[in-house]
């Protein structure tokens, strides 16, 4: 199993007009912890300063704060 796949067997606790899939942003978080960063500001400054990792994440562009924020208060 990959990372993907597992990761997308998560149930999505947000609403259906979503912007940036569960998996995608589940693994950058991960990604970025990985290299050492320990915020949720560094998250989002590490997904800006990485463009190229984006697409292999399914991220069309880099996640905001609020994005990040959100999503991990809702995930159970």
């Amino acid at each position: 199993m990959t990372l993907r796949e597992a990761l997308s067997q998560i149930p999505d606790p947000r609403a259906r007009n979503r912007q940036y899939p569960l998996w995608g942003l589940l693994a950058l978080i991960l990604v970025t912890f990985l290299s050492r960063v320990d915020s949720l500001r560094g998250v989002e400054r590490f997904a800006r300063a990485n463009p190229h990792l984006l697409p292999h994440l399914g991220l069309r562009k880099a996640p905001g704060h609020t994005a990040i924020t959100l999503l991990l208060h809702r995930l159970d």
